[in-house]
C-alpha cells in the first residue's frame, strides 16, 4: 500500500506495482474463500478480476522504454505464468476428458503459489523505498494470518496467528501515522489511510480471537470481506497514480 502523490521519476511504477501485488493478493483470497464465504459468487468474481491483473502486469512491466529491472521481469513471469494457467484449466475444463483436468487441477496447485509468489516480490520490489517494509508487513502479515487460521487450534498455530497479525498492525501503522502528521493533499493517500485502518481493525480481530478466544465472534463472510475490502481500496489508491 502507499499514500503517494503522482507519479514522478523517482517513482515511476506504481501502478505496476500495485497490479503486480494485486495479483498475488487476489490468489491468496481465492484461497481462503471456500473456508471463510464459500459459494459467494461475488467474491468469486472479485478474486477472479484481480487475478486477471496477472495479464495486465505483463505489459506494464515491460512497456517502459528503461530496460525493465529484475523485479519487474518478476512481476511479469508470475503474471505470465498466472495466465497460461488460466488458460490451460479453462481449456481442460472445456474438454471431455477428466484426467486431463485432474492434471491441470493439480499443476496449478503446485506452480500457483510460487507465480504468486513471483508477482507479490517483484510488485514490492518496484515501490519506494519507504513503502517497501511496511507494504510487505501489512500485506504479508495479514496473509500469513489468514492462512494459519485455516489450520488446527494448537498453541504453535495461535502464536503464529498472533505474531502474523501483530506484524501486520506495525506495517498498516505507517500510512496511518503519514496521514495523521502530514496531512496529504492527495486523495489516494486517504484511501490508503482507510484500508490501512479497516486491516488493522481486522488483524486486532484476529489478535483477540487468539488471546481470549469466545469474548467475540463474527461471521466469517464479515472477515472474507474484511480481507476484500482493503485490498481493493488499496488497488483503486495505487491505480490511481496519474502514470507510473
Amino acid at each position: 500500500m502507499s499514500t503517494l502523490p503522482n507519479s514522478s521519476p523517482n517513482r515511476p511504477h506504481i501502478r505496476t506495482a500495485t497490479a503486480s501485488i494485486a495479483t498475488a493478493v487476489s490468489v491468496a483470497l481465492s484461497v481462503l474463500a471456500p473456508a471463510l464465504i464459500p459459494g459467494s459468487v461475488v467474491y468469486s468474481v472479485l478474486t477472479a478480476a484481480g487475478v486477471a491483473l496477472g495479464a495486465a502486469s505483463i505489459i506494464a512491466a515491460l512497456r517502459h522504454r528503461d530496460v525493465p529491472k529484475i523485479f519487474q521481469w518478476l512481476s511479469a513471469l508470475g503474471g505470465a505464468m498466472i495466465l497460461i494457467i488460466g488458460i490451460v484449466v479453462a481449456i481442460a475444463k472445456l474438454g471431455a476428458s477428466p484426467k486431463l483436468d485432474a492434471l491441470t487441477q493439480l499443476v496449478s496447485l503446485q506452480v500457483m503459489p510460487y507465480a504468486a509468489l513471483a508477482c507479490f516480490i517483484g510488485g514490492i520490489g518496484q515501490l519506494p523505498p519507504k513503502w517497501m517494509a511496511p507494504t510487505f508487513m501489512a500485506t504479508a502479515g495479514a496473509g500469513a494470518a489468514g492462512w494459519f487460521s485455516l489450520g488446527g487450534d494448537s498453541g504453535l498455530e495461535r502464536l503464529l496467528i498472533a505474531a502474523s497479525a501483530v506484524f501486520a498492525v506495525l506495517g498498516c501503522a505507517y500510512p496511518v501515522w503519514v496521514c495523521v502528521v502530514k496531512r496529504p493533499r492527495y486523495p489516494a493517500a486517504w484511501v490508503v489511510t482507510l484500508a490501512a485502518t479497516l486491516l488493522a481493525v481486522l488483524m486486532l480481530y484476529a489478535l483477540s480471537i487468539v488471546v481470549a478466544p469466545g469474548w467475540l465472534w463474527i461471521n466469517p463472510a464479515f472477515v472474507a470481506w474484511g480481507y476484500m475490502v482493503p485490498a481493493l481500496l488499496a488497488t483503486i489508491a495505487g491505480l490511481s497514480v496519474r502514470r507510473s
